[in-house]
């Protein structure tokens, strides 16, 4: 199976249903409300999440086994300092 690119938008209206009808579900059940605030914020934090997440698992890794010795170029010799 080949991967294929996420598609935020239909993700957000994804997880977007999934809230009203999650929402829709318990109002009909418990008779309880959920405020749009809460909700709104609760899907920000998750989506930054999100996205922090994959930028970190993202960017770039340095390889291993191509790393060079550091080489420091010395004209003179170094003479230890005493106090």
């Amino acid at each position: 199976m080949e991967r294929h690119p996420t598609d935020f938008v239909e993700l957000l209206f994804g997880l977007a249903f999934l809230a009203a009808g999650g929402a829709f579900i318990v109002r009909q059940t418990t008779d309880r409300s959920f405020d749009g605030a809460w909700i709104a914020a609760i899907a920000l934090v998750t989506i930054g999440s999100a996205f922090l997440v994959v930028t970190v698992l993202r960017r770039p890794r340095p390889e291993l086994g191509n790393e060079r010795p550091i080489e420091i170029p010395v004209d003179e010799p170094v003479e230890e300092v005493r106090p």
